[in-house]
């Protein structure tokens, strides 16, 4: 799993380069259509855990990170419709986001990013990125607020993650389910809560982690699992067998 997904052509916003860039809102979500997991940060548990699996993925750079499940393997987003809607009340913030995206670019140091190769990015309509003045306009500043909320809680989400690697309670799960149309599917690689092990943690360990909401988190995305028919559910038949 790569960490930016649907970002295809990720530049620096410059105000000089992009001076005359507009910025028309997207009609359909259909760029995270084959998206079949998610990045989530803890903010976002109590929703995502309604709708859909909270599990964690190793992604390339060694990181492990709390993703949503949203699809199955080798198939597409399946919260993502024919006509680029979502249908779940809740969309990622990781969604929600683009075409905007911070990226590193020194120690403590990010810049505003977006992904040049979106279609609602022109100079003929839209709103102005940047005033006549060159300062950043509307679409800007909302990013960079919708943005600079997400660092902050990709930040605690580390420590989150960090926190149940250093205890040992994360164990490699394997789901697997048979569909009565005879379709198998299994899901590997995810990394889960072992409750088994979560019984053996000290107790102040546990309180500790009661005052800082982590608990919660764990049983919000232990009670997520249940999502896992949700997505068979959500899964069409093949067409020879559609009703």
């Amino acid at each position: 799993m790569t960490t930016l997904l649907f970002y295809k052509n990720v530049v620096a916003l410059d105000r000089n380069q992009h001076a005359a860039l507009k910025l028309k809102p997207a009609d359909s979500l259909d760029f995270a259509g084959h998206a079949t997991s998610l990045p989530i940060v803890i903010g976002e548990f109590a929703e995502v855990a309604r709708q859909s699996p909270i599990a964690f993925l190793r992604v390339e750079n060694g990181d492990l990170v709390p993703v949503a499940l949203v699809g199955l393997p080798g198939g597409r987003n399946l919260y993502v419709n024919d006509d680029g809607k979502w249908t779940a009340p809740y969309i990622p913030a990781f969604v929600r986001r683009y075409p905007f995206v911070f990226a590193e670019t020194g120690e403590d140091q990010l810049t505003l990013c977006v992904d040049r190769d979106f279609e609602g990015f022109n100079e003929a309509e839209g709103e102005p990125l940047f005033d006549a003045g060159g300062e950043p306009a509307a679409p800007i500043q909302g990013a960079l607020e919708m943005l600079t909320e997400f660092q902050r809680q990709n930040v605690l989400t580390r420590q989150f993650v960090q926190h149940l690697e250093e205890a040992g309670i994360l164990m490699e799960a394997q789901a697997s389910a048979a569909l009565n149309d005879g379709r198998n599917f299994t899901l590997q690689g995810l990394l889960v809560v072992d409750e088994a092990k979560l019984r053996e943690i000290p107790e102040d360990t546990l309180k500790a982690w009661f005052a800082t909401g982590e608990l919660g988190l764990i049983y919000a995305h232990l009670l997520s699992l249940g999502n896992l028919l949700e997505l068979l559910r959500r899964q069409p038949a093949p067409t020879g067998l559609a009703n």
